[in-house]
């Protein structure tokens, strides 16, 4: 409940930031990272300059803010929601009891102590059952129970923890009732309570087992072995509140009284508000993580972009050093060679040599898109291209002749490390494999000693 309160507060406080932002966007673009950065994402995605380049910047932030401004609107109506959710009104305390032959209900019961509560599990048994095959399934019951009895005791003579007084047998179809002849010392439920024992006690367990009409006795004997008391308020009132529900069987209703030792009782049950509760940090957490993982996608795009840029640098340099050879000009041979990749890197270099020609310095249009494209390679490419361009073509081949040594024997190693990582992902199963052919030839020298 603090949790929502908390996030109510401050999901304002985030949308009006957000608001704030949206209003006054022009007075930001410049001035924070946000925007240039999601900027320069775009422009490497889409190839965009300009004015095309800002109003899909803005377009961007405008449908990221509106997914926000909602999400964040409709965690705060939900939240809002849940705080306003009665609480539940007070259980009256009376649960119907299950018909004969129908299985035990179960509820759950706080049992508040001042400042100290717990919540417990509380069986309510049905009616009395009706089983013709009475007598053979009490023969049998009987023959198991002293052990089931003592379970948890190292014997019947020296008995430290509860007992279990199971409320059916084996098959369910016949009720038990347990009583003794020393109940302050072991209860009807097979509580056992030592507190007050000086020396070791002899108790005389007697279940009666019954089909609703007829019953069967059986008595077992056991010895309390005295020790110091470690039963608490809470446990108390739960052993009483059990005795109680026990001996009130042959009515329809089981009644919670209001108060059992001191201790208040009322039936617990988990309302929607309650559950609401619970998931809602849960809510906002998968909101935000939905949310980010959107925004990683561009972030693969821009990695997937960057691995086909690199993957086709050196066929881009050797084709661009062989037209310029072979006697075609820069500009020419920059586009001609540029279809190696068109997704990005011929929209790149078509929309470089429209700008020379259009009238842009020639030596700053290539340093720019070197930058643009951002990788190193490329940047160390277009800026040789723009100090050589201006001394000369035969410069520049030799130039870019070194460059396409240089970018030969970097795909050689980029090759290399490819490799190593492929045969890496197959020494685990070559390591599995060389198992199996271990177990193989060692089973028969196993199977033989």
């Amino acid at each position: 409940m603090i949790v929502v309160a908390i996030l109510l507060v401050l999901l304002p406080v985030i949308a009006f930031f957000l608001i704030r932002f949206q209003r006054h966007y022009s007075l930001y673009k410049d001035g924070t990272w946000v925007v240039p950065r999601i900027s320069g994402r775009l422009q490497k995605l889409e190839v965009l300059y300009g004015r095309s380049l800002e109003d899909a910047t803005e377009q961007y932030i405008e449908r990221r803010l509106r997914v926000l401004l909602t999400g964040i609107c409709v965690l705060w109506i939900l939240g809002l929601g849940v705080l306003l959710l009665p609480a539940g009104e007070k259980e009256s305390g009376q649960i119907l009891r299950p018909a004969a032959g129908e299985d035990a209900v179960g509820i759950t019961v706080q049992l508040k102590d001042g400042e100290v509560s717990t919540e417990v599990e509380l069986a309510v048994g049905s009616r009395t059952l009706t089983d013709e095959e009475f007598e053979d399934a009490a023969d049998a019951a009987i023959g198991v129970l002293e052990k089931k009895v003592f379970q948890n005791n190292r014997a019947s003579q020296y008995v430290t923890e509860d007992l279990i007084f199971p409320d059916n047998d084996d098959t369910g179809r016949l009720k038990i009732s347990w009583d003794t002849d020393q109940l302050s010392v072991i209860g009807r439920t097979g509580t056992v309570r030592r507190e007050e024992l000086e020396s070791p006690c002899a108790v005389t367990i007697r279940a009666v087992l019954t089909d609703g009409i007829r019953k069967k006795d059986a008595e077992f004997s056991a010895t309390v072995i005295p020790w110091k008391d470690t039963e608490t308020t809470l446990e108390r009132a739960l052993r009483n509140l059990t005795e109680l529900e026990q001996a009130g069987r042959d009515e329809g209703v089981f009644r919670l009284p209001d108060e059992v030792e001191g201790v208040t009782v009322h039936e617990k049950k988990n309302t929607v508000r309650e559950l609401i509760c619970k998931l809602y940090p849960f809510i906002v957490f998968v909101a935000a993580v939905i949310f980010l993982l959107q925004e990683s996608r561009s972030k693969d795009r821009l990695k997937k972009r960057e691995e086909r840029l690199q993957g086709v640098f050196y066929r881009f340099v050797k084709r661009l050093t062989l037209l310029l050879g072979a006697g075609e000009s820069l500009q020419g041979s920059l586009i001609t060679s540029a279809v190696v990749e068109e997704t990005y890197l011929t929209p790149e270099v078509r929309y470089a040599v429209n700008l020379i020609r259009t009238g842009s310095s020639e030596p700053a249009v290539y340093a720019e898109l070197g930058r643009h494209l951002g990788l190193q390679s490329y940047v160390r490419l277009f800026s040789t291209i723009s100090t050589a361009a201006p001394r000369g073509s035969s410069q520049l081949l030799g130039l870019l002749e070194q460059e396409v040594k240089d970018a030969e024997a970097e795909a050689k190693e980029s090759a290399r490390r490819q490799a190593e990582q492929a045969s890496q992902k197959l020494l685990l199963p070559m390591l599995l494999l060389m198992v199996v052919v271990v177990m193989i030839v060692l089973f028969p020298a196993i199977m033989g000693m």
